[in-house]
């Protein structure tokens, strides 16, 4: 399995990648932002572990950008900002159903909502696009460990 790990060079911040999203798109879907929390309690209450920005079209249909500090042993400070992206959220009330409904039941969501929509492209694109960030993928899994170097 390869994973691509998205770098961001000039280190954004979560504000700066949403203030490029909401540019770019408007008003044609709506946002929310989160921040992390900066004490235990504030993570076991808020539950973010690191800064996002949502963009929602429907209950079905979201896309996540998520910043995360990563550490890197090769650069100064000893951490670069890697992001995220992921489309694996629902609607609180829509995950429920999804998780409940059976085979057939995911089948209709995904035929009222449609199955793929051009918001996760675009919403990538519009990020690679307005910020420096260096691609690399890693080969993860068992075939990596015995694959020499």
């Amino acid at each position: 399995m390869k994973v691509t790990v998205f770098k961001a060079i000039d280190d954004p911040t979560i504000d700066d990648i949403e203030k490029v999203i909401k540019d770019k798109l408007g008003d044609k879907y709506t946002y929310k932002s989160s921040r992390k929390a900066s004490s235990m309690a504030g993570k076991l209450l808020k539950g973010s572990a690191e800064d996002s920005i949502t963009v929602i079209k429907n209950a079905y249909h979201r896309f996540v950008v998520v910043l995360r500090a990563e550490k890197d042993p090769t650069s100064l400070s000893g951490l670069y900002t890697s992001i995220h992206f992921s489309s694996a959220t629902l609607a609180g009330w829509l995950g429920f159903l999804h998780n409940e409904v059976g085979f057939i039941g995911r089948i209709i969501i995904r035929t009222i909502y449609g199955k793929d929509d051009p918001i996760y492209d675009e919403v990538k694109t519009i990020v690679k696009d307005s910020f420096r960030i260096e691609e690399e993928t890693i080969d993860t899994g068992l075939g990596s460990l015995f694959k020499k170097a």
